[in-house]
């Protein structure tokens, strides 16, 4: 048997859609890079092998901001640098050596300076190896294409094709320009077909007919490349599980379903349920019935409301970034069955309640908000959509902001303040 550091004559079966793109990039090791070897696993529009890291000249530095932008402006895809290649096929690991820590932050460096727009999801990892280290560009697609390299004022875009970059033309980019809305439209209308389907209680576990709270959490690239996440298996495995939208804090049951992975609340009877759905195209759809005294009226409330859906918000993001489903992501925040729900809030003495005017139609949905970071402050990318919210019961803003649009809670991920 061959060794592993050494390319066979001819790629097995399959070895053309083989990539490491399968695999989280913190979870790839030594292994896995002797496994593109011993299976030949050739360069393709999604990996590219580099048996040393670039050079520290202009030209080097253009070469690198020109891979890297070909694959934004493409699929996608890794590249990986230790690996020796001949003819496009890997043949050994050449392990980098030095510093590899202040080699990662020269590369990240170099990116962050040198494309336009920047890439905000690049990420570069060095793996151990035997004798030093391998370093892999982890690319994703961008959705904001296309991307141009600026360094050295060069204003240049590459797309990828097979094994090698070139420049697009006018044709070529006009497509890239407009590629990225059609994406988002495919999510509009995934989250408006799911507001009717709640509206007439076609529900993944059975939930009333009166308001409901509906948030949407979406990452783009699934719905760009038609990927279907094994999110089953992994969850199987004791991974990251969205909670249902439940302010209550009931216990939670969890099923499979045609869907994907069903999170949902389970109380007393007559108590408000809740559900998270966690669909195989990585969409999380965390949904919550409203509170009511009279079981015809419902009613939102201004601390419990905001709270669960930042601390949601939060959990979703996390489940999204555990499995490794991209950027950016969508948020979605709407009220169902809202044409009785109203405004519950305090008067000036602090004493008694009153209600706002109901909000008179079935589906409320408020402009989505755009993440390109799972690091991002919640609290800051959030008010527009409470904004919007409150605007629609007739108040200028929410209460839960100052005049200087700060948050008026120091633990706004509790439930309780």
């Amino acid at each position: 048997m061959r060794n592993a550091l050494y390319c066979c004559d001819n790629p097995i079966d399959g070895a053309t859609n083989m990539s490491l793109l399968d695999i989280f990039l913190d979870k790839v090791t030594e292994a896995d890079l002797n496994n593109l070897i011993s299976t030949c696993v050739p360069e393709s529009p999604t990996i590219d092998y580099k048996r040393d890291t670039y050079g520290n000249s202009e030209g080097d530095k253009r070469e690198f901001l020109a891979d890297v932008s070909s694959f934004a402006n493409t699929i996608g895809g890794d590249i990986v640098i230790g690996i020796d290649e001949a003819g496009g096929l890997p043949t050994a690991v050449k392990p980098l050596t030095g510093d590899i820590d202040a080699e990662v932050r020269r590369l990240e460096s170099i990116a962050l300076s040198g494309i336009e727009p920047r890439l905000t999801n690049l990420r570069i990892r060095s793996v151990p190896v035997a004798g030093g280290h391998a370093i892999i560009v982890r690319v994703p697609r961008s959705f904001v294409p296309p991307h141009r390299v600026i360094a050295q004022n060069s204003n240049r875009f590459y797309a990828r094709a097979g094994t090698k970059k070139y420049e697009p033309n006018v044709e070529q980019l006009r497509h890239l320009f407009t590629d990225a809305p059609h994406v988002l439209e495919r999510i509009r209308s995934f989250q408006a077909d799911r507001l009717v389907k709640i509206t007439v209680g076609e529900t993944p576990t059975p939930l009333g007919p009166l308001g409901k709270v509906v948030l949407h959490v979406i990452p783009l690239p699934s719905f760009a490349d038609g990927r279907m996440a094994d999110i089953v298996s992994q969850l199987a495995k004791g991974g990251h599980v969205p909670c249902p939208l439940d302010e209550v804090g009931f216990s939670s049951n969890y099923a499979v379903n045609l869907d994907g992975y069903l999170s949902y609340s389970v109380g007393p009877p007559g108590a408000r349920l809740a559900y998270a759905q966690f669909f195989r195209n990585g969409a999380i759809e965390g949904v919550g019935e409203l509170r009511s005294d009279d079981n015809v009226n419902s009613c939102f409330i201004t601390r419990d409301l905001t709270n669960l859906i930042m601390s949601r918000v939060r959990l979703y993001l996390d489940v999204l970034r555990a499995y490794d489903l991209g950027l950016p992501v969508y948020i979605f925040l709407s009220l169902c069955n809202a044409t009785r729900v109203v405004y519950r809030y305090a008067d000036a003495s602090g004493v008694g309640c009153h209600d706002s005017r109901p909000l008179s139609r079935e589906i409320v949905s408020v402009p989505e908000i755009y993440i390109d970071d799972f690091n991002v402050d919640v609290i800051d990318v959030m008010r527009p959509a409470f904004t919007t919210l409150w605007n629609a019961v007739g108040f200028l803003s929410c209460n839960r902001y100052d005049d200087l649009a700060r948050w008026k809670s120091s633990n706004p991920y509790a439930l309780t303040w």
